[in-house]
C-alpha cells in the first residue's frame, strides 16, 4: 500500500518537538509492515529544496515554501499533486498551516481517502488564538469533513475533537516510543561529572521546547518555592522564541535562581538518553500535550515522573510511573516534595513503571493504523458521494 505523509516539519528537525520523531517512528514501522511510505514536507532551513531523498526507507519529498515558523505558503504544489495521485491514501499531520489544507483540496481531486491528525492543536491555547479561530473558521472544519477519520492520540484530545460533531470520525490512536535505546542505558554519573553537577544534588530535568505552552515560567516558581535545597533544575531544549526564552533567564534572575535553573539547550540521541537517565525527577509541566513522548521516554528510562493533567499520556503515568497535577506552581511545587522527598509514596506512585512501559511500544498503534488505513482504502469508491 501506498501511504502519503503530509507535515510540515519531519525528521530530522527535531528543534520543531515530539512530532517531526513520532512521524517518522510510524512511517518506519509501517515500512517494515510492507507500506511505501512517502514524505511531503518543508525543510525549514532551505525554503528552494525541492529535492527527494531517502531517510531510513522512507521516501521525503521536500517542497519549496515561503512564510514564518508553520505559518508557510507552499510555492509549486505539482510535486505534490504528483505524490497524491501515486498515493492510496494520504495522512495530513496539525492545524495551522496551508499544506494540510492544499493536500485535503488534491486528495479530494484524485479521490484519495485522507486522514487527519491534529497534534493536539485543535484547542487554540498559548499565543495567536485568534490566528488559530480564524484558521478554524476557514479550514478546519472544512477538513474535517474531507476526512474519512480524525486521530487523536489521548482520551483528553478526543474529548476536544467531540465539538467538530464528527463522533463516527473521531479515532483514539495513542503515540508510542521506541523502546531498544533503553535495553542499555548510558551512565548517569558520567554525564552529571560532564555538566558539573555533583553526585549529592537532586536532579529535576525538563525536556522539550522552549515554548510558552510548556508553562515553564510555572516550573520556575515551582522550583523556586519548593524549599528543595542541593537541587537543579534543568531545562533543555531548542528556544525558537527568543522573546519567551528572555522572560523565564529574567524570572530566573529575579529569584536568584542562576546557579540552580540552567538552560543548556537541546539535547539528541545517547546524549539526551544519559541526562534522562542522570535525573532524580522528571518534570512535563505544559499546559496542554496531545500526548507527551518525553515523559513516556522517561518512564522508559526508569525516572519517577511529574507530569500535568493537560498531557494526554497522564492518566497512563498517574499512579503507575509518577504523579499528575494541576498546571500551576502551587501544585508543580507539592508534585516535587512528594516525588522527591517521601521515599515511601514515591515508590507507591513509581511501583507500576515496568507495566507502563510495556504499554508504551509501538506495536499497538502500528497496528491500529494498518486496520484504518486498509479499511479506508478498501472503501475508496464510496468516497465523495
Amino acid at each position: 500500500m501506498r501511504l502519503l505523509e503530509v507535515t510540515v516539519a519531519y525528521y530530522p528537525e527535531l528543534q520543531f518537538g515530539g512530532p517531526p520523531q513520532k512521524i517518522h517512528a510510524l512511517s518506519q514501522g509501517l515500512a517494515a509492515m510492507g507500506y511505501r511510505v512517502s514524505v511531503a514536507t518543508f525543510h525549514s532551513a532551505r525554503p528552494d529544496a525541492q529535492e527527494r531523498v531517502m531517510l531510513d526507507d522512507v521516501a521525503v519529498q521536500y517542497l519549496r515554501w515561503r512564510g514564518k515558523g508553520s505559518w508557510v505558503l507552499p510555492l509549486d504544489l505539482r510535486p505534490l499533486a504528483e505524490l497524491i495521485e501515486n498515493a492510496d491514501l494520504v495522512h495530513c499531520y496539525g492545524l495551522y498551516n496551508l499544506l494540510g489544507p492544499a493536500a485535503m483540496r488534491l486528495a479530494r481531486r484524485f479521490n484519495r481517502p485522507v486522514f487527519l491528525e491534529p497534534l493536539g492543536m485543535y484547542v487554540p491555547r498559548a499565543r495567536r488564538a485568534w490566528a488559530k479561530r480564524l484558521y478554524h473558521h476557514f479550514f478546519t472544519g472544512w477538513m474535517s469533513r474531507q476526512a474519512v477519520k480524525i486521530i487523536a492520540t489521548s482520551p483528553g484530545e478526543l474529548s476536544d475533537l467531540a465539538s467538530l460533531g464528527m463522533a463516527d470520525k473521531l479515532v483514539l490512536r495513542r503515540n508510542g516510543i521506541d523502546l531498544s535505546p533503553f535495553a542499555h542505558l548510558p551512565d548517569g554519573d558520567a554525564w552529571r561529572q560532564a555538566h558539573g553537577v555533583a553526585a549529592a544534588e537532586r536532579l529535576i530535568v525538563y525536556l522539550g521546547r522552549i515554548s510558552p505552552i510548556k508553562n515553564l515560567g510555572a516550573l520556575i516558581q515551582a522550583f523556586a518555592t519548593a524549599n528543595l535545597a542541593d537541587s537543579r533544575l534543568l531545562l533543555v531544549g531548542p528556544a525558537l522564541e527568543p522573546a519567551y526564552l528572555a522572560e523565564l533567564r529574567a524570572q530566573v534572575a529575579a529569584a536568584g535562581l542562576q546557579d540552580r535553573v540552567l538552560f543548556i539547550g537541546p539535547l539528541y540521541g545517547a546524549e539526551k538518553l544519559a541526562a534522562l537517565v542522570a535525573a532524580d525527577l522528571f518534570v512535563l509541566p505544559s499546559l496542554a500535550e496531545s500526548f507527551g513522548n518525553a515523559a513516556a521516554e522517561a518512564v522508559a528510562a526508569g525516572v519517577p515522573v511529574l507530569l500535568t493533567e493537560g498531557c494526554g499520556i497522564a492518566p497512563l503515568i498517574h499512579g503507575r510511573a509518577g504523579l499528575a497535577v494541576a498546571p500551576t506552581a502551587v501544585a508543580l511545587a507539592e508534585g516535587m516534595n512528594i516525588l522527591l522527598k517521601d521515599r515511601d509514596q514515591r515508590h507507591a506512585l513509581t511501583r507500576q513503571r515496568a507495566e507502563v512501559v510495556r504499554q508504551l511500544s509501538w506495536d499497538e498503534p502500528l497496528r491500529l493504523s494498518d486496520e484504518l488505513y486498509r479499511s479506508a482504502v478498501h472503501a475508496r469508491p464510496l468516497l465523495g458521494i
